[in-house]
């Protein structure tokens, strides 16, 4: 698969339309979402000579297109049409779009007489065209299913997990689907998945837990307050600083202008990198900031013991935080709710199903004004679908402090505490250096302390040099082998 972007972002397509990010790409073909909130799909000119040569489509229905690294055509589409990756979305949100689907699919089967699993949908055209990397036909009831519920393997004649992943669809739709394929329906469900407790008793527990999870996921959270003055500022993080000033800041505070280039609400940040490198609490600093009010996931607040239970509480605290937007929803650990479906423990259906859950609610947020984090030290283990734009649209490393981003949060941290003479903060920045931004946090207040406790009447050299000798030093790797 190519990894590079064949357009940059505010390229000008051949139709005056303006290229704003890019959502999926595949071997032969990239789509991108425009300015104006619809899609732009370019394929190869190998590709698109396929699809004339064995009268899949019509040859004109599409622009020539040159660009850097780029040569082959392009068709773009306004908000409210559809371009779709089969495999990779953006799926179907209503019964309309989910039917004009489905008869696209029939019709193309006769057509083109090859899988459609790789196949990009046009509803302009109502035709799902093959990109012919995927030899093994999936049939229509997985086809339909799947597009249905996010990417998930579930078929359309499985009404049990349908009507679970997909309790948008009318049921009145549902059955025009299995009559237009002549599927029957499977009521049976699968066991794993659909499996409730075993008593009335556990049951009661289980409900009790999902409706108290947005309490708790918002648990220590502030009340919602006036922003605070001056510029936002983030002490010895300079690019995360900027990022949170340009990225976010800039588009909420002037929505209405960015919105008329086609960018909407910020989407969710994944920040990635070791435990203790201060991701939590540069997100933290950003709502106090903000003065909005706080939700958190993590295993702790939405974990259970029952195997639908998880994506319940997940849903309520994605409700939650939309009721009270503008909010802030905080989602730690990513790694133990969004793990690869291929290498994931456990029961996989179960987890298909909380993957699932995210998939749907992550784009949703932002249409909500729910600002949204995820925060991670493993992402290579995290699900391929939930890192695609349209969910995560920006991942950024956050690395161990360097001496230089110490000293700029101890210099703040220290700036309105009685002090005296030379603090040797270059030294002490030294010390600090790689260490969790909290060991930074604990030295200056553990300084204050031993002032207290001394009857000092200020923090000097010497009483930071105390206080960062209290730290535990840094346990070293121990060496396998001689």
């Amino acid at each position: 698969m190519d990894t590079n972007n064949w357009l940059k972002n505010g390229a000008v397509l051949p139709d005056q339309e303006v290229a704003s990010s890019l959502y999926v790409r595949g071997q032969n073909w990239q789509l991108y979402m425009t300015a104006a909130g619809g899609y732009a799909l370019l394929v190869t000119d190998d590709l698109y000579r396929q699809w004339t040569a064995r009268d899949m489509t019509e040859d004109g229905l599409m622009l020539e297109m040159t660009a850097d690294g780029f040569t082959g055509y392009v068709i773009t589409v306004p908000a409210g049409e559809m371009i779709s990756s089969v495999e990779y979305g953006p799926f179907g949100q209503s019964a309309q779009q989910v039917l004009a689907f489905a008869k696209a699919v029939r019709t193309s089967r006769i057509r083109t007489g090859v899988s459609l699993a790789d196949g990009l949908y046009i509803s302009r055209f109502s035709l799902v065209l093959p990109t012919f990397q995927d030899q093994d036909r999936t049939e229509d009831d997985l086809l339909i299913g799947r597009w249905i519920c996010g990417g998930m393997n579930v078929p359309l004649s499985d009404t049990e997990r349908i009507r679970k992943y997909a309790s948008w669809l009318p049921d009145s739709a549902r059955i025009q689907l299995l009559e237009l394929f002549g599927l029957e329906e499977n009521k049976s469900g699968d066991g794993n998945i659909l499996s409730m407790p075993s008593s009335i008793d556990d049951t009661w527990e289980g409900a009790k837990t999902a409706d108290s999870a947005a309490s708790q996921a918002k648990k220590g959270s502030t009340p919602r307050r006036p922003r605070k003055e001056g510029a936002f500022s983030l002490p010895g993080r300079v690019e995360l600083e900027r990022f949170f000033r340009e990225e976010i800041l800039d588009v909420i505070d002037r929505e209405e202008e960015y919105r008329r280039f086609g960018v909407g609400f910020p989407g969710a940040t994944l920040l990635y990198g070791p435990s203790g490198s201060g991701k939590t609490f540069a997100v933290e600093k950003l709502a106090d900031y903000l003065g909005w009010p706080v939700y958190r996931i993590t295993s702790g607040t939405v974990g259970s013991k029952y195997i639908h239970e998880t994506s319940q509480k997940i849903s309520a605290v994605f409700d939650a935080a939309i009721k009270d937007a503008p909010s802030v929803l905080i989602m730690d650990e990513l790694e133990a709710f969004l793990s690869s479906r291929d290498t994931s423990r456990g029961s996989a259906e179960a987890h298909m199903e909380e993957v699932g859950e995210f998939l749907r609610r992550i784009p949703e947020a932002a249409e909500h004004h729910v600002l949204l984090f995820g925060m991670t030290n493993m992402p290579d283990s995290i699900d391929s679908a939930i890192l695609r734009k349209g969910r995560f649209d920006h991942m950024l490393l956050v690395g161990m402090p360097s001496a230089e981003e110490v000293r700029g949060v101890l210099e703040h941290s220290l700036e309105e505490l009685p002090t005296e003479g030379d603090l040797e903060l270059d030294q002490l920045a030294d010390a600090l250096a790689g260490r969790p931004m909290s060991d930074v946090a604990f030295v200056v207040t553990e300084a204050g302390r031993i002032c207290v406790r001394d009857g000092r009447k200020a923090i000097d050299a010497e009483t930071l040099r105390e206080a960062c000798r209290s730290i535990a030093p840094v346990k070293k790797k121990r060496r396998i082998g001689f």
